[in-house]
């Protein structure tokens, strides 16, 4: 008995949490009857739940034969298809635009519905020559059946952090390696009830096992949020083009579900480098220069790059070669040692060849002169520390701290003030020794 309780109790739990990840799909149905009767409504079915489904719940009579491939419907509200008139209850659905009707080319239980924003319906109507229903039920605005509160306000691609315009349909055109982040703006239009679970997620199907990200918020009533989606295309990534689905639901008087399709076009060329250069930098005077570079090769081919960073100004002049595969990335630091009395402001040029190919990059480098200290970088302050004070030890042998922070370079006038103290100080002692001399002698 005790095993059984707890097999029923396994089986409801699972049932539970099946039940917690069903979505649902909201849907505007029209149903013209002849008579001129319009009946319309918006029904909510489960996720992937078919135009058979809305139909059933719509609370109207309607008798349908089961062929086994699919229900053919005979009659709605004591309207039947007419043989003789060649009259049959035909299924529509909107169009891609959303701005009408379309006939069906497939049977009401093999139109699957899973997003919001769908418009179904159904009349009794005759056929042209060609097998084409004639007579539509009327179309109505999606909106007008089904009022909800949640409202996508926009959607937003940011390219590499350039903002992209993208409409749903479009190609978004990225390079391997391209950070792709997606800000969707969610408008809660209730003023009386909040929006729970209100949740992004998206999908690049077949790029790297497919690359999939997701953001979820409640929305206050009236109020509004972002929600942001952030993808990186792998080096490695083929030149083809990948689908993008987002799904956007969102739980209040009305659940919400919009679908909304995207590709993105990865182009990559036989030789192309990206090359990540600061665009300003500062050093103290006198003192060498790193350049840090990030070598990323997004092309087919692997490369042998040349660097040469050159002003003229400065007669600067540091050339310097790496290797790298295709879908790698590197770091290289170059440095390069600046003239003494140099000072101000520099442009500092980057050439970067490989494959015939040349990219220029400028990096403002100001150098700046104290003439009173000079704060030196952390690891020489560390070795002179280290030199003029020897670790020490305590009296239970542990290691005491070391509490110097920094060590600077003193000026000149700093020097002769020191010189003249010890100095006066010599000639003090030499009086004081002396005159302890003299008091012994005597």
């Amino acid at each position: 008995m005790f095993l059984l309780k707890k097999f029923l109790l396994s089986i409801t739990i699972i049932l539970a949490l099946l039940s917690f990840s069903v979505q649902a799909a909201n849907v505007g149905v029209v149903v013209l009857i002849p008579n001129g009767t319009i009946y319309s409504d918006c029904i909510t079915i489960n996720n992937g739940q078919s135009a058979y489904n809305a139909f059933q719940k719509m609370g109207l009579n309607m008798k349908w034969q089961n062929f086994g491939f699919g229900y053919f419907l005979e009659s709605v509200e004591g309207y039947s298809s007419d043989n003789n008139a060649g009259k049959y209850w035909s299924f529509w659905h909107s169009n891609n635009q959303g701005t009408n009707f379309q006939a069906a080319m497939v049977g009401a239980s093999d139109y699957e519905i899973s997003t919001d924003d769908k418009l179904i319906g159904l009349s009794l109507t005759a056929f042209d020559i060609a097998y084409n229903p004639i007579t539509s039920p009327p179309f109505f605005d999606y909106d007008s059946l089904c009022t909800n509160a949640m409202k996508i306000s926009s959607v937003k691609f940011y390219i590499d952090s350039e903002s992209k315009s993208v409409a749903e349909g479009d190609k978004i055109k990225v390079k391997p390696g391209s950070n792709i982040k997606i800000i969707v703006k969610i408008q809660n239009m209730d003023t009386a009830e909040d929006l729970n679970n209100v949740e992004v997620k998206g999908v690049i199907y077949d790029l790297d096992n497919d690359l999939d990200d997701s953001d979820e918020t409640d929305i206050k009533k009236g109020d509004k949020d972002e929600l942001e989606l952030n993808f990186k295309i792998p080096l490695d990534a083929d030149d083809d083009k990948y689908d993008l689905e987002l799904t956007i639901t969102g739980e209040g008087k009305l659940n919400y579900k919009k679908t909304l399709n995207y590709k993105v076009d990865v182009s990559k060329d036989k030789h192309e480098l990206k090359v990540s250069i600061p665009n300003a930098d500062t050093i103290t005077c006198g003192r060498e220069w790193t350049l840090n570079l990030k070598v990323t090769n997004i092309g087919e081919e692997d490369e042998d790059v040349t660097f040469r960073v050159f002003n003229v100004q400065l007669g600067l002049l540091s050339q310097s070669t790496m290797s790298i595969d295709s879908s790698d990335e590197k770091t290289k630091a170059i440095i390069i040692k600046i003239p003494s009395n140099a000072k101000g402001n520099y442009p500092i040029t980057t050439n970067v060849e490989y494959s015939g190919l040349s990219d220029e990059y400028t990096t403002s480098l100001t150098i700046n002169c104290d003439s009173q200290a000079t704060v030196i970088n952390t690891q020489n302050a560390v070795q002179q520390n280290q030199q003029n004070n020897p670790q020490q030890t305590s009296a239970d042998g542990k290691t005491l701290k070391d509490e110097t922070k920094y060590v600077f370079v003193e000026s000149s006038a700093d020097k002769s003030g020191d010189v003249t103290k010890i100095v006066l100080l010599v000639f003090a002692n030499v009086l004081l020794v002396g005159f302890i001399i003299f008091l012994v002698l005597k």
